[in-house]
Order: structure tokens, then C-alpha cells, then sequence
């Protein structure tokens, strides 16, 4: 490697385009779970001293609020537990997170036409989340490729675009958005796919929460969740990084998840 390697990893930089894929957190937006929205809040302070008049909030949220990744062991009991679905992943928790994961070519597959597809509940939401399946992703890859190891796979549905808005109007966002079917997620594993991502409020369907995290987590596998603006990204070609909150023990960590595309 060059001695100017940094500068020059420091052009590229410069010349790509920083695409923002987080969504925005605060007392009137929508929290998942549901039951966490009282815990999604600002305390508000100001205080004065000898170095002068300053301004901070104490924030109090669950750990799976906003833009955040799930560690495995938030769905994946450890083998010491004796419990149903446990695994030797079952004690990773954000801290202990491979940071290599954490960042990788992203690879959007556009899961709109399911949503299209789906029959409709008594409003203009679904009845249930229609099922990203193993047979809808071999045929994506007829199209496009085979998913490689080491991308990280975003499912773009347009759902955060449509949906995720202030309260009341924000609570229409935690329904039935599509979701991953195990069969799917047990695809991505064999061609390599450590990091999954979605732009709804979790990988879990409405209909059942469960089984995609124990086929995900319990794989040792992360999942990015919440996510906005897939559709500025290309199918492939863009970087996707997603590093969250470094909490001891958490089992989902909010953070920032950008794209860099060139």
C-alpha cells in the first residue's frame, strides 16, 4: 500500500454521495414496540454554572427505537438457558458486534410489488405482511445476480417513505409491511449474507414476529431495522454503514445508517 493511500481513500470519500437512511427519533414519532412509545421521550434541562448557561435532554427509549440494529441475543436465548431456539449466539449483545459486519456492499431488492400484491385489510393497510420468500429471492437473483458474501442486503418497500410520521398520523407505521420468510433469510445465510436490512419497523411479520429473528439472530446474523431512503440507492453499488450505540449488554443499538454511492 502507498504511503498517499489515506489521502486518496480520503478523495473518494469526498467525491461520493452520502445518502442518509436513518429515520428521525423524537417524543411524537413512532416507537416500536408500541408499548415503548411512553418511554420515548425528552426530559429537558438547563442548568447554569460557572462555565455558563448550557442545554441537554435526557433521553429515555427503548433499546429498538428509530434506526437500529438487532444483536442475536435479542431474539436468540442462550444454550445455557436450556430454552426453546438457543444457540451459540445467544450471549452476543451490540458490544460485541464484528464491525466488519457492520459495513459492506449494500444490495437492494425491491419487495414493492409485494406490497402491490398483498389483499388489503378493512382500511388501505394489508390484512398481514406479505412473506419475503426463498422462491421470490431466486428469482431476483435470475435478474440480477446471486447474492454475494459479505453484501449486506436491504429489502426496500417504501414503507418508512410512506408512513413513518409524527403521531397520531405515525401509528399507522407499525403494521403490516413485508417481511422476510426464514426459507429467504436461510438463502442469504448459504450465499454468505451475514447483515440483513428493512425499511419497516423490524424484519419479524405482523402476523409472526418470531421466526424471522430466530431464523436471522439465531444464525448469528444482524439485522438493521427502520431504515428510510432505499430508493435513492442503486441496486448495487453502494457502500452501507450502520454503527450503532456501543451500550453494555444491549440487545439492539440505535445509531446512524448512511450510504456512500460513487
Amino acid at each position: 500500500m502507498s504511503t498517499n493511500s489515506p489521502s486518496q481513500l480520503w478523495q473518494l470519500l469526498q467525491a461520493a454521495t452520502i445518502v442518509d437512511l436513518s429515520v428521525l427519533t423524537g417524543p411524537d414519532m413512532p416507537c416500536s414496540p408500541p408499548e415503548g412509545q411512553r418511554m420515548n421521550q425528552y426530559l429537558f434541562n438547563t442548568y447554569t454554572d460557572p462555565r455558563g448557561v448550557f442545554l441537554e435532554y435526557v433521553q429515555i427509549h427503548d433499546d429498538h427505537t428509530g434506526t437500529h440494529i438487532d444483536a442475536p441475543s435479542h431474539f436468540t436465548p442462550s444454550l445455557e438457558s436450556g430454552l426453546p431456539h438457543a444457540t451459540e449466539f445467544g450471549t452476543v449483545t451490540i458490544e460485541q458486534l464484528d464491525l466488519k459486519q457492520l459495513i459492506g456492499p449494500a444490495t437492494v431488492v425491491d419487495v414493492r410489488p409485494l406490497v402491490e400484491a398483498a389483499p388489503k385489510g378493512t382500511s388501505t393497510h394489508l390484512a398481514e405482511s406479505p412473506w419475503i420468500t426463498r422462491a421470490f429471492l431466486e428469482r431476483w437473483e435470475k435478474e440480477n445476480g446471486e447474492f454475494q458474501a459479505g453484501e449486506i442486503v436491504l429489502f426496500r418497500s417504501d414503507w418508512s417513505d410512506k408512513y413513518y410520521k409524527p403521531l397520531p398520523e405515525g401509528f399507522a407505521y407499525d403494521r403490516s409491511h413485508p417481511a422476510p420468510h426464514a426459507d429467504a433469510i436461510e438463502l442469504l445465510y448459504e450465499r454468505g449474507v451475514r447483515h440483513i436490512g428493512i425499511d419497516g419497523r423490524g424484519i419479524g411479520a405482523m402476523q409472526d414476529d418470531n421466526t424471522p429473528h430466530w431464523a436471522a439472530l439465531g444464525r448469528g446474523m444482524y439485522a438493521t431495522e427502520n431504515l428510510t431512503n432505499l430508493g435513492k440507492l442503486p441496486t448495487r453499488g453502494a457502500v452501507f454503514i450502520f454503527l450503532p450505540h456501543k451500550f453494555k449488554g444491549a440487545t439492539g443499538g440505535m445509531g446512524r445508517a448512511i450510504a456512500l454511492v460513487g
